[in-house]
């Protein structure tokens, strides 16, 4: 990590980030099954873009195997399978760790989350389009890609 440390520390802090312009989106994604790594350096990569002044948003969508919220010790309330299930507001899960750095939990082990439709999948995409959080950067943890 100390060479994205140094990356990440020459980066334009200096900018005005009102949460108007794009919101760079990092997918870190991996094509073998569980045990690359990929979760860490998700929340990482996360942390780090975090500790530059980035207002980070992480969002857990490995949705069969999630579990950001474990590495970061944290103990949700509601999961993105509330929002899915109709039961809250994409708002009403996010955890926030600091000032920076925001956590979009999901439930580990639901199969309905694992297989969302068409119209499940466009319902998340509209919740995350209608956030009211100024946001620098998105960093998607993804479920495995080949297995």
């Amino acid at each position: 990590m100390r060479l994205a440390e140094v990356k990440l520390g020459q980066a334009d802090t200096s900018a005005d980030h009102t949460g108007h312009g794009p919101v760079q989106v990092i997918a870190v994604t991996g094509g073998k099954g569980g045990g690359t790594g990929k979760t860490n350096v998700a929340v990482n990569l996360a942390h780090a873009l975090a500790r530059v002044g980035r207002r980070t948003m992480l969002l857990d969508a490995d949705l069969g195997m999630a579990n950001v919220n474990v590495l970061l010790g944290l103990t949700p309330v509601r999961t993105l399978f509330d929002v899915v299930s109709g039961n809250c507001q994409i708002e009403d899960i996010i955890m926030t760790v600091d000032d920076e750095l925001m956590i979009v939990p999901a439930a580990s082990g639901m199969r309905q989350l694992a297989s969302l439709d068409c119209r499940e999948c466009a319902g998340l995409v509209r919740a995350f389009s209608d956030l009211e959080r100024p946001l620098d950067t998105l960093v998607v943890d993804t479920a495995t890609g080949i297995s």
